[in-house]
């Protein structure tokens, strides 16, 4: 039987079947046109949008409270002033450090005020780097004063003679200007010997009048 004369035994369909079969070859051969393929980005989550948002307002907060504590810790905690002298004539900054640092890591001091020893020039201010790291100073054995006070040291030993003038004068200046500073009340200027059992800062050394003293300049000072 002639089978390519009578069509009808395969039917349309199968001739159909062919050209899609042709066609899908010839598709599959030719190549991709990436100018015309658009990239397809991923949805963002609207809900993701949202939930990030307290996310960074909280992560600013803590940021915000983390300086605020540092620089209170740094500028704000001071409470007091402690005076001491060194009981030694001779000495400066570089002097008592190299002696305090066995015991203590640092000078015990944050501030020094020198007699002119030592290539030093009378009343001389010199800052330790406990006060520049505004560290708590090792002056006394109470915590809460190391913690919260600002050490003041003269060199000389004050037991056997006055504080010279000049001496005398930058000590004045100096506590009027961090009791200004950091609000500390006169009343919160203290002595070594008045909160532990020494001599220091010495009989030449009256707190009390220190004290009295820096009260009248502060009401004469406007702040």
């Amino acid at each position: 039987m002639d089978y390519a004369k009578r069509p009808w035994i395969f039917g349309s369909g199968f001739r159909n079947k062919k050209k899609e079969i042709k066609k899908k070859e010839i598709e599959r051969n030719q190549p991709l046109h990436h100018s015309d393929s658009k990239p397809v980005l991923p949805k963002t989550s609207p809900s993701r949008k949202i939930q990030l948002r307290p996310l960074l307002i909280a992560i600013t907060i803590i940021i915000f409270l983390l300086l605020g504590t540092r620089y209170w810790w740094r500028e704000m905690r001071w409470r007091y002033i402690i005076i001491h002298h060194t009981a030694s004539d001779v000495g400066n900054l570089a002097f008592y450090r190299k002696q305090h640092k066995a015991r203590w890591g640092d000078l015990a001091y944050h501030i020094l005020i020198e007699n002119g020893s030592l290539d030093t020039a009378r009343g001389q201010i010199e800052y330790s780097q406990r006060w520049h790291k505004r560290q708590y100073n090792a002056s006394t054995k109470k915590t809460y004063l190391n913690y919260f006070g600002i050490a003041v040291a003269l060199v000389g030993n004050f037991e056997n003679h006055p504080v010279p003038t000049i001496q005398a004068q930058t000590l004045v200046k100096l506590l009027l200007r961090l009791s200004d500073k950091y609000n500390i009340p006169p009343s919160r200027i203290i002595g070594h010997g008045e909160v532990q059992n020494t001599k220091c800062p010495g009989k030449y050394i009256q707190i009390s009048e220190l004290r009295e003293l820096i009260a009248k300049k502060r009401k004469k000072t406007p702040h």
